[in-house]
């Protein structure tokens, strides 16, 4: 069916500009459909990975194409701590787990874009968008050939600092799957039993701030073998740290030439983090 020139295609064309998850949080979809032409497939296997969202996961979708037509196809959405496809055991929304399960059966059947129903299962409408642009993606790289090669080796890469900092000790798992850098486990370790201290936040989940602009806070105890977090830890910005490297060395499936201009403070804990995911990699290639 794709084996021919001037095979149209729909393509979505992104206008919003903040990724913003998917299941469960349906959003208006203001994008407007337009058309394409493609030259025929080309044989090999394709893959392409979105950015990470707000809500720390990510599309990835990957597809074979053999004497021209397409025989495989798997569109999924990845947590980025774990690396963990979406499923009923680590994701709450059910909705976007059955949409993700509909769109794949019917492409995989169906093979057009044009003849999915994206009707068919409710909800998920960032799902479903995010689902398009990703089969567009594949179409336009299959029907120019550039083709999908690994970059590391699969597998989970451990490494851990040497020795701690203020008595945390830093670690981190890097999960490869297809040769992309899908997952990333940082965390900090108690060495010991140690006094710290937490901030208070209101029933919106916000910081409490005191009479001098900054976030309340309140004498926690952490125990050795406990892990830093919002509950015994109160300099909020190194989980933003922690979250804005982990973005974007999965975007870019490496640590080279990362855009850290918008990753402010907790500069100790981004140089350990990038440090530790370099060195976790060695082993992956």
């Amino acid at each position: 069916m794709f084996k021919r020139l001037g095979l149209l295609v729909l393509i979505v064309a992104l206008v919003a500009a903040v990724f913003t998850g998917c299941g469960g949080q349906d959003t208006t979809d203001e994008e407007q459909p337009e058309t394409v032409e493609v030259d025929e497939l080309q044989d090999g296997k394709y893959l392409v990975k979105m950015p990470v969202s707000e809500q720390g996961n990510y599309p990835m979708a990957q597809m074979e194409v053999e004497d021209g037509e397409i025989v495989s196809f798997k569109y999924a959405e990845i947590l980025v701590d774990s690396g963990e496809e979406k499923s009923e055991d680590n994701y709450e929304y059910q909705d976007g787990l059955d949409v993700i399960a509909n769109l794949n059966e019917q492409f995989n059947e169906k093979k057009d874009l044009n003849e999915v129903d994206f009707d068919a299962v409710s909800g998920a409408t960032f799902t479903k968008g995010e689902f398009k642009k990703a089969v567009n993606e594949l179409l336009v790289m299959a029907s120019k050939g550039e083709t999908y090669e690994p970059v590391y080796l699969d597998g989970e890469y451990e490494a851990k600092a040497e020795e701690p900092s203020n008595d945390w000790l830093a670690e981190v798992v890097v999960i490869v799957r297809e040769g992309q850098i899908v997952g990333i486990d940082y965390s900090e370790v108690a060495v010991k039993d140690m006094d710290s201290s937490k901030v208070v936040f209101d029933d919106d989940n916000k910081p409490v701030m005191g009479a001098d602009d900054k976030p309340k806070t309140e004498p926690v105890k952490v125990k050795k073998g406990d892990k830093k977090s919002i509950e015994n830890y109160a300099h909020l910005d190194a989980f933003d740290v922690i979250k804005g490297v982990q973005k974007q060395v999965i975007d870019n499936n490496g640590v080279e030439d990362l855009n850290l201009d918008g990753i402010t403070g907790a500069t100790g804990t981004r140089e350990t983090m990038l440090d530790l995911i370099a060195k976790a990699l060695e082993e992956a290639k």
